[in-house]
């Protein structure tokens, strides 16, 4: 796994992970920004790093 991957899904589980912490503390404005923010980074990584095997 590259450096760059890692550091990636580490920042979109801290985020998933404040995103749950602040539903809890009934922060839902908060919750689903960092939750929405965080399935697009992924979403961006996982399209950027496979990119090449979109061409077909």
């Amino acid at each position: 796994m590259k450096k760059l991957t890692l550091i990636t899904l580490i920042v979109s589980l801290i985020l998933l992970f404040a995103s749950l912490t602040s539903w809890i503390l009934h922060s839902n404005n908060f919750s689903i920004v960092a939750s929405n923010l965080a399935v697009i980074i992924l979403l961006i990584k996982v399209l950027w790093d496979n990119r090449h095997g979109l061409d077909n």
